[in-house]
């Protein structure tokens, strides 16, 4: 089957509307703005560019083409310009900052010059389709920029802790680590949502999205073959877990742990419900077309160009005015 380019994809035609008030949450938040400064203010994202290239294998079209082609055609098909570099690591890399991570997955560091860097597990463990539509997570997150505060929550324990090392800045960031974290790491999930309808965008195959779901979620090798992937489906509609007024304290529980990707089994559940919505075949047929954007601006402290989405300047991290 022939996949179709999403011409002219705009990401919130395919944002989950929790995605949308978790960041606007996020974003009124006291302290994020001082905590995305110290990103920039200790050159992290360069640390992470430079641990990434320095210590794992780069994809290319000559060292392994067909990896670099499926993120190539997920580029194509979800309209993104760029293709961004891509780095395969051999193993759980945020396992050492102790943050509990899944090797089955891809992740993107960086908000200039992002890289995509997936595992060895997901290239021995995933189909072709399915590869594709853990690279379309990847690309819809570029697509809707959520990079830069994904990287800072991965970080925050790091980020934080030189904060509270600083004479004067000890007992502000005391009064607001907790608040800040806690938004954080609630949008964090709830952008998972919208990354996984990027990514079922991208492989346009809804079994090849939940067997690579049922896969993160812990289905052993072994039984690759013979799950019934229907079975899973079943679990995942039934999956009632969050529909009350508990959810918030659930999720603030349990992020405490912060793991980088949770609760498998609702993600599966809340792209079931956008594909019985109808809206991603909407999508597909163009019929979500959103207005280009308004041209990109430039920040009144440092200069560099700005994106219409864009609350923090990527270059010098101060707050954009509106």
């Amino acid at each position: 089957m022939e996949l179709v380019r999403i011409e002219g994809l705009n990401p919130r035609e395919y944002e989950h509307p929790s995605d949308r008030n978790a960041l606007d949450v996020l974003e009124k938040t006291p302290g994020l703005d001082l905590l995305v400064r110290k990103f920039f203010d200790l050159s992290i994202e360069k640390f992470l560019r430079l641990e990434f290239i320095g210590s794992n294998l780069k994809v290319t079209p000559g060292s392994l083409p067909d990896i670099y082609e499926i993120l190539e055609e997920a580029c194509e098909i979800l309209n993104l310009k760029t293709t961004p570099e891509i780095y395969v690591r051999p193993d759980d890399y945020f396992r050492q900052l102790e943050v509990s991570t899944n090797n089955l997955q891809g992740l993107t560091v960086g908000v200039e010059k992002p890289l995509v860097v997936i595992s060895t597990a997901c290239i021995e463990n995933f189909s072709r389709s399915e590869l594709l539509f853990v690279l379309g997570c990847e690309v819809g997150r570029l697509k809707s920029q959520h990079v830069l505060y994904e990287n800072i929550a991965w970080l925050f324990p790091l980020i934080g802790s030189v904060m509270g090392s600083i004479p004067g800045l000890g007992a502000i960031t005391n009064t607001f680590t907790v608040t800040v974290y806690l938004a954080l790491i609630r949008w964090l999930r709830m952008a998972d949502y919208t990354a996984d309808r990027a990514g079922l965008l991208a492989c346009q195959n809804i079994n090849s999205a939940m067997t690579a779901l049922a896969k993160i979620a812990g289905l052993p090798k072994k039984y690759f073959d013979s799950f019934n992937i229907d079975d899973f489906v079943t679990q995942a509609r039934e999956f009632e877990g969050f529909a009350d007024t508990r959810y918030n304290k659930v999720i603030q529980l349990l992020s405490l742990s912060l793991r980088d990707q949770a609760f498998t089994v609702a993600r599966t559940n809340e792209l079931l419900k956008w594909i019985d919505s109808g809206n991603y075949q909407a999508v597909l047929e163009r019929k979500t077309k959103i207005q280009l954007a308004p041209s990109p601006s430039f920040c009144r402290h440092c200069g560099a160009k700005l994106e219409f989405s864009h609350t923090f300047c990527p270059s010098c991290g101060e707050k954009v005015s509106s």
